[in-house]
């Protein structure tokens, strides 16, 4: 164990790191591996059922089992070096493509909340709860490892599913420029004693208009 550590440890707080525990922590996207925490076994994959887990990812196990310094416990426990972990973590990426830049998307939403607003945490249960508030200038250099990881999986999810979302991104552009539209020759009909008509338009909609204004989220690029 001792070797694979040496040569896996060096990526312990990376961006790298941070991208690869978001995938294979993730029990939605994959099940049956984990990586080390332990001094002893830091940024090792750990593999309790290698042929389950290659037959959920469509990977080959003897490729695995030929990686450098990986090896197999008494106990059956398949470990790898940091460099295993990589590949089956794009691994996973390439397979959940598109549930994984959801959540690229939903954190890089939330650091721009965080950027302007702070981020405020509780300590403490019942009388003893207390609310504790970051100001957005002490989360800069978090926020920046943050997004290098984002970058990092936006890369490993593949060219075709960032391109699909970023054509859905653009008609949500859209649909938030013709709310907005909408919204204004609504407000401009009540304004001129057109009161039915306005709720009317609002009644064909369907929606609120308020719904159909979307809020833009800041968008990342791999090197941006």
């Amino acid at each position: 164990m001792a070797a694979v550590v040496e040569v896996s440890a060096y990526a312990d707080e990376s961006p790298q790191y941070g991208a690869v525990s978001s995938l294979i922590e993730d029990p939605d996207l994959v099940q049956g591996v984990d990586l080390g925490y332990a001094r002893s076994e830091l940024c090792t994959i750990q593999i309790a059922n290698l042929q389950s887990v290659c037959a959920a990812l469509g990977m080959e196990e003897e490729t695995l089992r030929r990686e450098p310094l990986a090896f197999t416990t008494k106990d059956g426990v398949f470990v790898g070096p940091w460099s295993l972990a990589v590949k089956v973590a794009m691994r996973v990426a390439e397979l959940n493509g598109e549930a994984v830049m959801q959540k690229v998307i939903a954190e890089e939403e939330k650091i721009e909340l965080e950027s302007v607003h702070g981020w405020t945490y509780t300590t403490g249960r019942g009388s003893t709860r207390e609310e504790h508030w970051v100001p957005p200038t002490r989360l800069t250099d978090f926020h920046a490892k943050q997004l290098m990881s984002l970058n990092i999986l936006r890369e490993w999810c593949g060219k075709e599913i960032i391109e699909r979302l970023d054509e859905l991104e653009a008609l949500r552009e859209e649909v938030r420029r013709l709310g907005m539209l909408v919204e204004r020759a609504i407000a401009e009909l009540r304004r001129c004693g057109q009161g039915a008509i306005a709720a009317t338009m609002e009644s064909d909609l369907g929606v609120p208009v308020s719904t159909l204004v979307l809020r833009r989220r800041m968008k990342k690029r791999p090197g941006g």
